[in-house]
C-alpha cells in the first residue's frame, strides 16, 4: 500500500475516533439537559400551582372588596340622606333660635335695668346695716372691756387669797418644823450626855474592800440586813465604817457617796491604827 493510502487510513481511524468522543459528549449533554429539562418542569409545574392558588385568593379578596364597596356606597347614600335631613333640621332651629334670641335680648335688657335697681338698693341698705354694725360692735366691744376687766379682778383677789392662804400654811409648816427640830436638838444633846455617839445612828453595812487609794477607799456592800437607802443615810447623816483584817482593827472611813450600779461606797479615810495599811480584800463594817 502506498503511503498516501496509509496516511488516509490513520486520519479515517483519527476522524472515527473524534467523532466517537464527540457524539459520546454529545450524548451525555443530551442527557444532561433532558433531566434539566424534566427539573424545571418540575418546577414551573409547581410554581404555576402557587401562582394559580394566589391568582384564586386574590380573585376572592376582589369579590370580597367589591361586596364591602357596594355595602360602603349604600350606607353612604344612607348617611348623605341622613345629612340632608339635618341640614333640613338645624335650618329650622336656627330660624327658632334667631327668634329667641331676639326675645333673650330684650328679656336682658329688662334684667340688667332690674339688676342695676336691685344694686342701688343694696348698696343703701348695706350701708344701713354696716352702720349698725359698727354701732353694735362698739357696744358690744365696751361691754366686753368691763366683763373682761371685773373677771381679772376677781381672778387678782382669788389669788391674793389663796396665796394668802398658802402663806399661812407655810408659815404652819415652817413652825412645826422650828419645833421639831428643837425637839430632836435637845434629844440629840440629852443622848450624847448620857454617852450617845453618832456612829450608834449608823446602818448596820458591812463589806470588803475593792479599791484602796491614799485616802480613798471604795466598799462593796455584801451584807444590808435592814435593806436601807444608803444613799438617802449617806445624805441625813455620813456614817462611817470600821476597817480591819484577821489581824485586827486597821482604819476608819466615812462614807461619802454611794454607787448603786456596783452596790458600793465611795469613802474617805479617818485615821489609822499605826502604821497599818489599808488593802484591797480588807473587810468593813459599820457595827464592828
Amino acid at each position: 500500500m502506498s503511503p498516501i493510502g496509509r496516511a488516509f487510513i490513520v486520519l479515517n481511524l483519527i476522524l472515527a475516533t473524534a467523532f466517537a468522543i464527540i457524539g459520546g459528549q454529545l450524548l451525555q449533554n443530551q442527557h444532561k439537559y433532558k433531566d434539566m429539562l424534566a427539573t424545571q418542569k418540575v418546577e414551573h409545574a409547581e410554581e404555576r400551582k402557587g401562582l394559580e392558588g394566589q391568582i384564586g385568593q386574590l380573585q376572592d379578596e376582589r369579590n370580597k372588596f367589591e361586596v364591602a364597596s357596594n355595602s360602603n356606597q349604600t350606607q353612604l347614600q344612607a348617611a348623605q340622606l341622613q345629612i340632608g335631613r339635618e341640614q333640613d333640621t338645624n335650618k329650622r332651629l336656627s330660624e327658632l333660635t334667631s327668634s329667641q334670641a331676639a326675645d333673650l335680648k330684650k328679656a336682658t335688657a329688662l334684667q340688667e335695668q332690674a339688676n342695676t335697681d336691685a344694686k342701688a338698693a343694696y348698696a343703701d341698705a348695706r350701708k344701713a346695716y354696716d352702720a349698725s354694725i359698727d354701732a353694735g360692735k362698739v357696744r358690744d366691744e365696751a361691754v366686753r372691756a368691763k366683763d373682761s376687766a371685773e373677771g381679772e379682778n376677781r381672778n387678782l383677789k382669788n389669788e391674793i387669797a389663796s396665796l394668802n392662804g398658802t402663806i399661812g400654811e407655810k408659815d404652819l409648816s415652817i413652825a412645826a418644823l422650828e419645833r421639831d427640830n428643837s425637839e430632836q436638838k435637845l434629844l440629840v444633846a440629852a443622848a450624847t450626855a448620857r454617852g450617845f455617839i453618832r456612829a450608834m445612828a449608823a446602818p448596820t453595812l458591812s463589806g470588803t474592800v475593792t479599791n484602796a487609794s491614799g485616802r480613798l477607799v471604795t466598799i462593796a456592800v455584801a451584807d444590808n440586813p435592814g435593806n436601807v437607802d444608803i444613799q438617802d443615810q449617806i445624805s441625813r447623816m455620813p456614817f462611817r465604817f470600821a476597817i480591819f483584817d484577821e489581824s485586827g482593827f486597821k482604819a476608819e472611813a466615812v462614807a461619802t457617796k454611794y454607787e448603786a450600779s456596783a452596790n458600793a461606797i465611795l469613802c474617805k479615810l479617818m485615821f489609822t491604827k499605826g502604821v497599818a495599811t489599808v488593802r484591797t480584800g480588807d473587810k468593813a463594817s459599820t457595827k464592828p
